[in-house]
């Protein structure tokens, strides 16, 4: 059976403050975010690229066995929706090299919109433009990606499926790269993420992640339900499910 590494998208929310982290707040979020979880999927990534500096102190400020996985920016997927892509993607890979060089990278996630149908050639033209050695997860937004020729393209490059598990898709456990994809966003209405996992649905993927490990070498899985500290919460709550080892040094997530 492969890792299997839980976390959360993104860790600098105010509402974890007396939550996740100390009432008094954390001095440091991101190195006590570490300590509760091996990996984390920065989100703000897609919004706006940070100086590499920044990603050079996320490295300094985690163990060595942590990991990030990072969102490809907007631009790439929303604005040049897949075209002509070739500038921003060197401003993303000069962002992700320190992460990268100190091999804490877990992989790029190309969240594409839900205004994006699916188009072979634009496909083909735009993994091919993919560094080979970059691992990337792919989550659909729309359902006319859900075909033979897609997966068939995500296989042919080695990219992996993103299972998703909301509203919009159903779920799939498709595994189409050396490594799984898992991404909670929850079942809130209109708010997606504005949603607490009962004790039930998270016992439910238990047998669904042992599943993904079987046939991953590696399982990565982010909770996106992020209000009220409620990704953090259930994301402890799979790991300790799975009988997860919990990151050295962890602190006592008491909510």
């Amino acid at each position: 059976m492969g890792n299997i590494l839980l976390g959360t998208s993104g860790w600098d929310y105010p509402e974890w403050v007396g939550r996740v982290y100390p009432p008094h707040g954390a001095s440091d979020k991101l190195r006590y975010y570490a300590s509760l979880f091996p990996i984390v999927e920065v989100n703000s990534t897609f919004y706006r690229l940070p100086p590499s500096s920044v990603a050079a102190s996320w490295v300094r400020r985690t163990p060595t066995g942590f990991r990030f996985a990072a969102k490809f920016p907007q631009t790439i997927t929303h604005d040049l929706r897949l075209v002509a892509t070739d500038e921003e993607l060197a401003r993303f890979l000069a962002v992700m090299k320190p992460i990268r060089d100190a091999g804490k990278f877990a992989a790029a996630l190309l969240q594409l919109p839900p205004s994006l149908p699916f188009d072979p050639g634009t496909v083909r033209t735009f993994y091919s433009s993919l560094p080979r050695d970059l691992p990337v997860a792919v989550e659909f937004r729309e359902r006319s990606w859900l075909v033979p020729e897609s997966y068939a393209l995500l296989e042919e490059f080695g990219l992996a499926y993103v299972i998703v598990d909301g509203p919009h898709l159903p779920v799939d456990l498709r595994v189409t790269a050396p490594f799984a994809y898992v991404r909670w966003h929850g079942h809130g209405n209109p708010t997606w993420y504005d949603y607490t996992y009962s004790v039930e649905e998270v016992t439910a993927w238990v047998p669904r992640v042992q599943t993904l490990a079987e046939n991953a070498r590696v399982v990565y899985g982010f909770f996106n339900n992020h209000f009220r500290g409620d990704a953090a919460t259930n994301g402890r709550s799979l790991s300790e499910q799975l009988g997860l080892p919990p990151p050295p040094g962890s602190s006592r997530l008491d909510l």
